[in-house]
């Protein structure tokens, strides 16, 4: 007798637990609060009962072509339907084909109904679209693309790229920015060269610019380079004109050296005699201590003996008193006034 009450039990525990599995228990509530999301509370009954569309096993939805899916909604199974509005809105339910959704007049459901050769099925837009590369027009390519409508084929435009074979030789593709950049060490024009460099048209690489140097062999025989200012200058001591001498001087094109100017001097050598000596502040040959080249140079009662460099006084001061001839050395005396004319 104890074991058949003991079977017993195991048999009702048994139909109660099918029973909770099968979702067909209910339970006590007082709001939508006490119950699932997908229940609604029956105040009169005072129990959880399923909501409009709601399921907790497949035959609560009542229709063979419906689920009860994940979130305990009846769901159509996929691309089945009754009427029109069951479908996408790019779709109609054709009843006559086992009541299947199937794409409208103009829209698609998969690559079948497209040109297999250039399009596909957009899954987003439901209508057929050119490949990936295709186009019918500007706006199926991308913003760095045209199309070329005869060939229905997207390319790139000038100066943007997909691969380096877009690009000049001189040239890479930036895969990141689609643009096509200049090879290390090349270069397109000027503007990518250094100021005192040129941009070669035919080897596209920046070379010394005219009148600018890169090393001493880009210079004259008498010139450096100046690595600062990329200019050839004249090597110390020697010029190429006015500009490389000082003031005084002149640039002989011939030994490609300052010169003094006709009046100026370095050296004592310059001077017009030997009466005269080089200022080496002013640059100036002047009458040495002693000697003059005018009688304003001398005292009131004398006169520069200038003319012959030969003569004994040659440009010195000498007395202008006389008694003959021999007193005015290079002149004659005038007796009436003791005077050398």
């Amino acid at each position: 007798m104890a074991e058949k009450r003991i079977g017993l039990i195991f048999a009702l525990l048994a139909i109660v637990g099918l029973v909770f599995l099968s979702g067909c228990a209910t339970q006590g509530c007082s709001s939508d609060k006490s119950c699932k999301a997908w229940q609604t509370c029956d105040t009169v009954k005072k129990q959880c009962a399923l909501r409009e569309n709601g399921c907790n096993v497949d035959a609560d939805c009542g229709d063979s072509l419906k689920i009860c899916n994940s979130n305990h909604e009846c769901a159509f199974l996929t691309n089945r339907c009754r009427v029109n509005l069951d479908c996408g809105g790019w779709q109609i339910c054709n009843v006559d084909a086992n009541s299947t959704c199937k794409a409208k007049v103009g829209f698609c459901n998969d690559d079948s109904v497209c040109n297999v050769n250039l399009e596909i099925c957009s899954p987003s837009r439901h209508i057929c679209v050119p490949k990936p590369g295709n186009c019918l027009d500007q706006f199926d390519c991308e913003s760095y693309q045209m199309c070329d409508v005869a060939a229905k084929t997207c390319v790139s435009l000038p100066g943007r790229c997909v691969i380096d074979n877009e690009c000049e030789r001189w040239q890479t593709c930036n895969t990141t920015v689609k643009e096509c950049t200049l090879r290390e060490g090349f270069c397109n024009n000027d503007l990518d060269c250094s100021e005192w460099m040129s941009c070669d048209s035919s080897l596209h690489r920046c070379l010394t610019g005219s009148g600018s140097c890169a090393a001493d062999k880009d210079c004259k025989e008498w010139e450096l380079c100046n690595q600062n200012t990329k200019k050839c200058e004249a090597k110390r001591g020697l010029c190429g004109s006015l500009a490389d001498c000082e003031s005084w001087q002149i640039c002989d094109i011939d030994t490609f050296r300052c010169v003094s100017r006709t009046g100026s001097c370095t050296t004592n050598s310059e001077c017009n005699a030997y009466y005269q000596q080089c200022n080496t502040e002013t640059h100036v040959c002047e009458t040495r201590a002693g000697y003059c080249t005018k009688s304003a140079e001398c005292k009131y009662d004398e006169i520069c003996q200038t003319g012959d460099l030969l003569a004994e006084n040659a440009y010195r001061c000498v007395n202008i008193l006389c008694n003959s001839n021999n007193d005015c050395p290079g002149s004659t005396c005038d007796i009436s006034t003791n005077r050398c004319r």
